[in-house]
């Protein structure tokens, strides 16, 4: 992303917006804007020389991005440990009482299951796109090596008996959700679901009424009102295209919709992840690794949301339509 383009020059010494900009080829009102909020997290320093402003970096405030965790966080080796072991010893007891394989979306489900109902310790967890995970992520092959721990066999065996009679994995998250009365997620899951299917009128109705109760379902907080132009803003032009274009041409870019809400999903699945790790990590690096990720994904989404704005017929655009997502473009160059 290019938060982390920019943190890997500055890392590198002294340099200027200009000279950041054309080491990284991402312009200068982007480098500027990050600039101001790495140095709002106390991550970057600056100085003056001749007049002009230098950045740099302080070692000591260097982050450690963990390519294997969520948001790259920190995972002690206690907490890798307990995670991998019990996720082995889930997967060994499918693999005897089922000829399914074994998905990462039922693994995942399964260990935060047992964690919850056994109360363990050391295997930090929280809500992200698809629901509860593991902080670590990992992929079942790479269980091979794994010492697997065998003291929760009888719930395990109860929990996989209860897994796998469910038949996919889009049952298994509305399951999910409806356990843990998470309304924001179904309505995700809802929206989704009607965006990989073919438009017609009554799928048309069903996808304005859920993205509304999507936005009612997201919680406002000072935390997250940043967000909220984003969503609004994919809101509004959505409403706008299905009154302004015919079903055909709406499922002509049906492809794009979907595309654009993916990175509206993922500003607030990582805002719910965020929110939602308080019980496992000091506020202030949750902070810092929340703020970096989110930025980048802001700019990604303003590029989605941008480009889909653009399918409004220009004629019925007026002055203060869309505002909202006229501020997104705005508060870039704040």
């Amino acid at each position: 992303g290019i938060y982390n383009e920019i943190v890997e020059t500055i890392k590198t010494g002294s340099y200027n917006i200009l000279q950041i900009s054309e080491k990284t080829g991402i312009n200068w009102e982007t480098v500027k804007n990050a600039l101001i909020t790495l140095e709002g997290l106390k991550l970057v320093s600056k100085e003056t020389k001749n007049n002009r402003t230098y950045y740099f970096m302080d070692e000591s405030k260097l982050i450690e991005f963990n390519k294997n965790t969520l948001l790259g966080l920190p995972v002690s080796k206690e907490q890798k440990q307990t995670t991998l072991s019990l996720a082995k010893r889930i997967a060994e007891i499918w693999n005897k009482k089922t000829f399914k394989p074994l998905r990462k979306t039922f693994l995942h489900k399964m260990l935060i299951k047992l964690v919850k109902k056994e109360q363990i310790k050391n295997v930090p967890y929280g809500w992200y796109l698809f629901g509860q995970c593991a902080v670590l992520q990992f992929e079942t092959q790479e269980l091979t090596e794994i010492q697997s721990v065998k003291k929760y066999d009888k719930q395990i065996n109860e929990i996989v008996k209860e897994y796998s009679n469910i038949p996919n994995t889009n049952e298994l998250l509305e399951q999910h959700y409806i356990e843990e009365g998470n309304d924001l997620y179904l309505t995700r899951l809802k929206i989704s679901n009607i965006l990989i299917n073919t438009f017609n009128e009554d799928s048309l109705k069903s996808l304005k009424a859920n993205l509304k109760n999507f936005l009612l379902s997201f919680k406002k907080t000072e935390d997250n009102e940043d967000l909220l132009e984003y969503i609004n803003g994919f809101y509004s032009i959505v409403i706008r295209l299905t009154k302004e274009l015919s079903i055909e041409e709406l499922e002509g870019m049906r492809p794009q919709i979907n595309d654009s809400f993916r990175h509206i999903w993922e500003i607030m699945g990582t805002y719910e992840l965020y929110n939602s790790l308080d019980d496992f990590y000091d506020k202030k690096i949750l902070k810092k690794h929340y703020t970096i990720w989110i930025e980048n994904l802001k700019h990604i989404s303003e590029t989605y949301l941008s480009e889909l704005k653009d399918n409004i017929p220009i004629k019925e655009i007026k002055k203060d339509s869309l505002s909202r997502f006229k501020g997104i473009q705005g508060s870039q160059s704040r």
